[in-house]
C-alpha cells in the first residue's frame, strides 16, 4: 500500500510542478498593470490578478485555462501566451 501511495503523490507533485514551470505569460493592454498569478488546483487553470494603472488600489480578476489564448476585457484584450 505504501509503493502504490508513493506512485500517486509523485504523480500529483510531479503534475503540480509541471504547471508551475508551464506558467501562462500574461501581455496587458496599455492601461493595465499585471498584478499576480495564482494557479487554481491542482490543474492549469490560473488565476490573473490585474488593475487599472490609474486605479491602483482596485484589483480584479479573471481565470485562464490551457484553452485562451486571449481574455476580452471591457474591449480591452490580454494575450495569454503558453510555452
Amino acid at each position: 500500500m505504501g509503493f502504490l501511495k508513493n506512485i500517486v503523490l509523485g504523480g500529483i507533485g510531479l503534475k503540480t510542478y509541471q504547471n508551475v514551470y508551464n506558467k501562462p505569460v500574461v501581455t496587458a493592454p496599455g492601461g493595465y498593470v499585471v498584478r499576480g498569478m495564482k494557479q487554481k488546483g491542482l490543474g492549469a487553470s490560473w488565476v490573473i490578478k490585474y488593475s487599472k494603472r490609474e486605479q491602483m488600489n482596485s484589483i480584479q480578476q479573471f481565470k485562464v485555462s490551457r484553452s485562451n489564448r486571449s481574455v476580452n476585457i471591457g474591449g480591452d484584450i490580454f494575450n495569454i501566451d503558453w510555452p
